[in-house]
């Protein structure tokens, strides 16, 4: 599933791949301006509250940590919606 995002105010795109059962959410970041200086693979977790949370992977680099809070956003948008 491609998965749109507003992220330093330009729209951005990722692929998603959704759990089977317990696994996590895999977030693959397509944008290339991102992929330069940021992971391209980001993990989430879905809670028994349909919650999304996610553990920071570095949390001195304040980019990454905004990245993973905006997707974190969105992919509870979609949850929702399930």
């Amino acid at each position: 599933m491609l998965l749109y995002f507003e992220f330093e105010d330009k729209r951005r795109k990722a692929e998603v791949t959704w759990p089977k059962n317990d696994e996590n959410i895999i977030v693959h970041i397509t944008d290339a301006e991102i992929t330069k200086a940021l992971p391209t693979d980001l993990y989430f977790e879905i809670d028994e509250n349909n919650k999304v949370s996610y553990i920071t992977e570095d949390s001195k680099n304040k980019r990454l940590v905004e990245l993973q809070f905006v997707l974190q956003k969105r992919l509870q948008e979609l949850v929702r919606k399930l």
